[in-house]
């Protein structure tokens, strides 16, 4: 177990702002995140597990606590005993998310290849339920061993228990869990899911999509357009949810801007989760307040993707909290929505 002392933030999160982490414990296995735990109460300070640092902006003031970096990383695949023709994938925390996408697609796996791509490790992904290009974490996780850091136990959550909703978790709201492996149900007779825009239209330009592989590859591919390169740039992806409105509400909309895409919510996984029609953000922002590429001091939203904010050299977390607080007053005061935001906010 390493520990280390007044670690810059910007170097452990995508954003890449952000002052000094009191202390790091880069973890390998549950021993050490005990000994994490105890560091931060023999110091009386906070903690904090960090994951890949792909959802987090954090304070230019930095985290004066413990910072736990789950570095597990192990892998195994078996049948499923009890579901034929199905495979469960049990993945340490720290594994990287993508490097698992890679490896499911490589052993010929359905079921994750939609979520190619995204940032961050294995055990942060269920935190937020990530999604994209119409799948959710949530399609395929069977359950997760969550360590409680008030009492010691190890819990095994299944899915349901898991409280899934759209970018939601009971993870979220309850973080004296640490999650440290993830159980996933994986099938080599899958079938693709194409019906999202980008990916139907590639298929419509006469793409083979019809392995895990090359779904994942395109997926890597339309991600690197709407995405700012993380060499240049600082990003979280998408800062903002898109919002979910009451049927009642979006017809609202639509008699003011016709256009307005929706989606219908099916239904709710999790209590806090409304049910009615999702908007796209992004169009919001675009086709609504024109600000597509709107930029104050070093913060923009990327010209590609206006739902994402970048973070220009010099900027700092400050800068993009107030710009980010811009944005969510342009939207309250033209459409009357309160607009959430998706990434996390440590030290504020």
């Amino acid at each position: 177990m390493k520990v280390l002392e007044n670690v810059p933030l910007s170097t452990l999160t995508t954003f890449k702002v952000g002052g000094f982490a009191r202390y790091l414990v880069h973890a390998e296995n549950e021993e050490d995140i005990q000994t994490a735990l105890a560091l931060s109460r023999e110091r009386g300070l906070p903690w904090y597990v960090l994951g890949g640092g792909s959802n987090i902006l954090a304070s230019d003031k930095g985290y004066e606590g413990v910072l736990i970096h789950p570095i597990f990383t192990d892998s195994v695949f078996h049948k499923d005993l009890e579901i034929k023709g199905k495979t469960v994938a049990i993945i340490g925390a720290g594994v990287v998310w993508d490097d698992f996408v890679r490896e499911a697609a490589t052993r010929e796996f359905w079921g994750i290849e939609n979520l190619a791509g995204i940032p961050g490790s294995v055990g942060a992904a269920p935190v937020q339920n990530i999604g994209a290009y119409g799948a959710d974490i949530s399609d395929t996780l069977l359950w997760l061993e969550a360590l409680d850091a008030t009492t010691g136990i190890l819990r095994r959550f299944t899915k349901e228990e898991c409280l899934f909703a759209y970018r939601e978790s009971r993870f979220k709201h309850e973080p004296s869990y640490i999650i440290l492996r993830v159980a996933f149900s994986l099938t080599q007779d899958g079938v693709p899911h194409i019906d999202y825009e980008d990916l139907a239209r590639r298929a419509e330009q006469g793409e083979r999509l019809d392995t895990p592989q090359a779904i994942g590859m395109v997926v890597r591919e339309i991600r690197a357009q709407k995405f700012p390169d993380l060499v240049l740039s600082g990003t979280a992806g998408s800062f903002f949810k898109n919002p979910i409105l009451s049927n009642e509400s979006y017809l609202q909309l639509v008699e003011q801007f016709p256009e307005l895409p929706g989606f219908p919510v099916a239904g709710a996984v999790h209590a806090a989760e409304k049910k009615g029609v999702k908007i796209p953000l992004a169009w919001v922002l675009d086709h609504v307040l024109n600000l597509r590429g709107y930029t104050k001091n070093q913060v923009k939203l990327f010209e590609n993707q206006p739902l994402v904010l970048v973070a220009e050299r010099g900027a700092t977390a400050h800068e993009v909290d107030m710009f980010a607080r811009e944005i969510e007053l342009h939207v309250q005061e033209k459409i009357s929505i309160l607009i959430e935001r998706e990434i996390r906010m440590l030290g504020f």
